[in-house]
């Protein structure tokens, strides 16, 4: 039998740079003892925009980039191996794991040009990151229908960050009793704060993609906004 000292990897290629994350991941635990497909579907989303048929390799390079809900990690430092600086946040209990990933994969986000480094946030109060992002990332972050508003309105504090700044943001629409109407408050309640705009299947990577995953640009409409497409 499993217990919570049980620990398996995943690799997780990140296609344009050719290098390659190790993920340390826990057998047993809470929501963020693995990496969820959703967040393997932004990483990937991200890595295709950074392809040279698409933004190209030098897209996210500098950039200062923001991750709710960071988990293990895969979503941030996929950014900074694409060259962005990164601030992964999440609970204090979560930091342990986010941290030891964050560490173990070291060499490989510092050799691909961009920075990673993880903060506590909880979303119920102001944010204590001094980091002003230009984009911010969340992949499988709603979950509870108490954690909407909070995440809504840390959402539009960090889109308040610069001129440019947006939400780029994966959920799995889970067909579960308890998450369906958990997800349906949730875009009811986004539409009223955010410019929605949908990522088509197309647009993303052809094998790690989904019909169950959503991906969203969200942007304030009273900002003139940059497109990414």
């Amino acid at each position: 039998m499993a217990n919570e000292n049980d620990v398996f990897t995943r690799e997780f290629e990140v296609e344009s740079r050719k290098v390659t994350l190790t993920l340390y991941q826990k057998e047993v635990g809470d929501v963020s003892c693995v990496v969820w497909d959703a967040s393997i579907v932004l990483a990937k989303y991200l890595d295709v925009l950074c392809s040279e048929n698409r933004l190209g390799k030098d897209w996210l390079v500098g950039k200062k980039v923001l991750e709710l809900g960071a988990g293990l990690g895969c979503v941030g430092m996929t950014a900074a191996c694409l060259g962005a600086e990164v601030v992964l946040t999440d609970l204090a209990n979560v930091l342990p794991a986010l941290n030891n990933n964050i560490e173990m994969n070291k060499d490989v986000w510092k050799r691909s040009g961009g920075s990673a480094r993880a903060e506590e946030l909880d979303w119920s109060k102001h944010p204590v990151v001094d980091f002003k992002p230009e984009i911010v990332l969340l992949a499988d972050c709603v979950y509870y229908t108490e954690s909407i508003e909070p995440l809504l309105d840390m959402l539009k504090r960090l889109c308040e960050a610069t001129n440019d700044t947006y939400a780029l943001l994966a959920q799995e629409e889970r067909d579960t009793p308890n998450q369906k109407p958990v997800w349906s408050q949730f875009v009811e309640a986004i539409k009223k704060k955010f410019k929605i705009t949908p990522i088509m299947l197309s647009e993303q990577h052809p094998t790690y993609s989904s019909r169950d995953i959503r991906v969203l640009k969200l942007t304030l409409p009273s900002k003139d906004k940059k497109d990414i497409q």
